[in-house]
């Protein structure tokens, strides 16, 4: 039709995630935080222990020198008082330094660059203390050879100097080792802030948006809580409404004729005493019989309004042209139903919840569309089934129809009803208007295969009663 590439499709009302969906994604969010924030602070922690160790090695380094320098010290001191008993710090301090190289040995066993300059330095101070002992000895024997003791004093001075030179280089090297592991760590740590900033962020706006969701929630309830409110009192007009009409129609229709016949049986029943022509009386139980027919066809009209015996017969083809033949009769409106000859059996809900919406859409075309014709077309699939429902009058207001797919307010109890039934049986309502007219769309999803238990589909209680206009 023209008038569907125009209009645009009615969204479905808002639907909800459950509960657990938000608290999901949060705690998934939160477990993603807490393991990169776990992982950035264990490398934070391991590279200030990188620090720590390279901080350890400069001291070890640093007492290595000056225990180096105390050694030689105590030497010289020895060698211009000539006493023995200076010699006890020299021990005492040789004894230091191979500890000492053997711990920077243990603390740079990950190093080989600083291993090949310790294996060296060890060389030079082994060397170094060789020529320390060799002086001793050369003093103790009554004051040795002098040239030779010169000779060792210049060669254990040269080492001194290149020892002293190489643990210069190691602490040179250290030291830079030193500033790049705290460059390292000053990264991490600005990494390890920036992320609890990130983690913090992400959880307020989680928390936020939870809110906010919440909020709209609460909001959206109570408004549908005040629509409940609304449309149970409208429910309870429109009952006392379509009871006060079946009420009309049984009294001006069914009643009017009981009455008619009442007054022929009371004639015929004082037929003695009847004046007139002699074929009076045949002429009265012909007007009987009349009456009667109307009377059951009256009788058969309501209740096929009521509840059509086509649909659970023959189906919902047969009964949607009974009900849009009836319709064009009594509301003078040019209705074209297209639908399939040969429809395959649906469940008795879907076929029953079709049918009252067929109903109550020409409830409504003719009650306010202001359309002088109409299209029905019903298209049914292997897997889903589609009614579509098409007037040309004056349509719904924007704001009206946006009202009303956002709450059940803003438009009769009638479309309320249409579209809790057919959302309760897991369909979908569309509902569109411009100023070319108004287009239902209704569309069931279908179990396949034929439907095999219609009779306790039968039992389902039927929300809706609307009668279509006269």
């Amino acid at each position: 039709m023209k008038a569907d590439s125009q209009v645009p499709l009615a969204p479905q009302p808002r639907v909800y995630s459950p509960p657990w969906v938000g608290f999901g994604v949060t705690l998934v969010f939160l477990i993603l935080i807490a393991v990169i924030a776990d992982n950035v602070t264990t490398r934070l922690a391991d590279e200030q222990e990188w620090v720590a160790h390279s901080e350890e090695v400069e001291r070890v380094l640093g007492r290595l020198r000056g225990d180096l320098f105390a050694s030689e010290s105590t030497e010289l001191l020895d060698l211009v008082n000539g006493k023995e008993t200076r010699l006890e710090p020299y021990y005492s301090n040789s004894q230091r330094i191979s500890q000492d190289l053997d711990e920077i040995k243990s603390l740079t066993v990950d190093n080989p660059s600083q291993q090949s300059h310790l294996s060296a330095l060890r060389e030079v101070i082994n060397e170094r203390m060789g020529i320390m002992r060799e002086s001793i000895a050369l003093r103790n024997a009554d004051g040795g050879n002098v040239d030779r003791l010169n000779q060792l004093t210049v060669s254990g001075a040269a080492l001194s100097n290149q020892s002293i030179n190489m643990l210069a280089d190691m602490r040179q090297e250290e030291d830079r080792l030193l500033q790049r592991r705290q460059t390292i760590s000053h990264k991490t740590y600005e990494e390890v802030r920036l992320t609890l900033a990130i983690a913090f962020c992400v959880v307020v706006l989680v928390l936020a948006g939870n809110f906010r969701r919440l909020l709209i929630e609460l909001r959206d309830r109570r408004q549908a809580e005040d629509d409940v409110r609304r449309l149970s009192g409208r429910l309870l007009q429109v009952q006392d409404s379509e009871r006060r009409k079946v009420a009309r129609e049984i009294h001006d229709g069914i009643g009017q004729i009981f009455a008619a016949l009442k007054m022929n049986v009371s004639m015929l029943a004082d037929s003695e005493r009847m004046t007139g022509p002699p074929d009076r009386k045949e002429r009265l139980l012909s007007e009987l019989q009349v009456l009667l027919d109307q009377g059951i066809a009256e009788a058969r009209t309501l209740s096929h309004l009521l509840h059509p015996p086509l649909l659970d017969e023959l189906g919902l083809t047969s009964a949607a042209r009974w009900l849009v033949d009836g319709f064009s009769q009594r509301s003078g409106i040019e209705v074209t139903l297209k639908a399939p000859e040969a429809m395959r059996r649906m469940p008795a809900p879907i076929e029953l919840a079709l049918f009252r919406v067929l109903q109550e859409s020409l409830t409504n075309i003719h009650r306010h569309s202001g359309s002088s014709s109409a299209d029905i077309r019903i298209n049914q699939q292997p897997r889903v089934i589609t009614l579509v429902v098409q007037d040309y009058g004056k349509g719904i207001p924007e704001e009206i129809l946006e009202k009303f797919r956002k709450t059940a307010a803003g438009l009769g109890v009638g479309l309320v009803g249409m579209r809790e039934r057919v959302t309760e049986l897991g369909g979908r309502f569309d509902l569109r208007a411009n100023e070319q007219g108004t287009r239902l769309q209704v569309i069931f999803p279908l179990p396949l295969g034929p439907t095999i238990d219609r009779a306790s589909d039968l039992v389902a209680e039927e929300k809706s009663t609307s009668l279509p206009a006269d």
